[in-house]
């Protein structure tokens, strides 16, 4: 038997957050917080979650046009791995840790025979790299968190992943769970939310949590410099003049390419796949971009 999700359901927001959840995330730590505890997330430090869930700042979250075509086709996903593993799948309301209930989940999907969380993704074709071989767990590590994470709340056995990659290659992944990974998991976690509880800052990681504690100067005040200091001052001077030199280097090479190019949009291997692209983004500017680069 396949569970599908029609159109219709999901205009009216079936397996959708909803405002109501949104808000209840902030009074808990949800899946998608995960890699960001553990320092694996490009997008948010620890400490900027932490100014969100203390209240201190408000999330200032605009869906973009990925993620929208990535709700979008949720359900499309999930409808293709229950039509190709003939089950049937569930969407339960949000699920709670049973001894921690500040760690909570709303799952895309759940398999009741199985006992197994089902995750779905969208990823870039240009991070399709970062997907190993099917029907393993060599997925990216801020995914392989996220569904361990929903694996601990649900006391699932399992997790598979869907993932579409690139708007048109689907592959399926499992993640069969890891109890060491795990205990390390909710650990972060308890450790994080007594933080929060405490009002107390976790650790800075870069220059923009500096910046975000302190956005302004205090006029006249100065520290003295100490060897330490000094030492990472010239530091910094010396990888600034590497990084001049690197720059140099690339854009002598970047500029025999696209001289090579002219009006090309993208340069192929031998099997037709892009190496690079050189093409209009939406402002009419043209971009240079490398595959596997972000």
């Amino acid at each position: 038997m396949i569970a599908r999700l029609s159109s219709d359901d999901y205009k009216k927001g079936v397996n959708m957050i909803t405002q109501e959840q949104k808000d209840a995330r902030k009074k808990c730590i949800g899946g998608s917080d995960v890699p960001i505890i553990l320092g694996l997330s490009k997008y948010k430090t620890p400490y900027e979650l932490w100014l969100e869930k203390t209240g201190i700042i408000n999330e200032d979250y605009e869906e973009n046009e990925y993620q929208y075509w990535g709700s979008r086709l949720e359900s499309i996903i999930a409808d293709e791995f229950a039509k190709r593993n003939n089950l049937t799948i569930e969407y339960p309301d949000t699920i709670k840790h049973p001894q921690y209930d500040f760690m909570a989940g709303n799952l895309d999907g759940f398999i009741p025979s199985l006992n197994a969380v089902l995750e779905i993704k969208c990823s870039s074709q240009y991070m399709s790299h970062e997907w190993g071989e099917p029907g393993t767990d060599a997925i990216p590590m801020p995914y392989l968190v996220q569904v361990a994470f929903y694996c601990i709340i649900s006391n699932a056995d399992k997790a598979f992943l869907a993932v579409l990659i690139g708007g048109n290659t689907y592959k399926e992944y499992i993640y069969n769970r890891d109890r060491a990974l795990e205990q390390f998991i909710v650990n972060a976690c308890v450790n994080f939310w007594e933080c929060v509880l405490n009002k107390k800052e976790p650790e800075f990681v870069n220059s923009y949590d500096v910046i975000k504690k302190y956005p302004t100067h205090e006029s006249n005040k100065s520290i003295s410099a100490n060897e330490k200091l000094i030492l990472q001052l010239q530091k910094i001077k010396e990888s600034r003049e590497k990084i001049k030199n690197l720059i140099d280097i690339q854009e002598k090479h970047k500029f025999q390419i696209i001289k090579e190019m002219q009006d090309a949009e993208s340069i192929i291997d031998a099997n037709g796949e892009a190496l690079l692209t050189f093409k209009k983004n939406k402002k009419g500017t043209r971009v240079f971009l490398i595959k596997g680069e972000a």
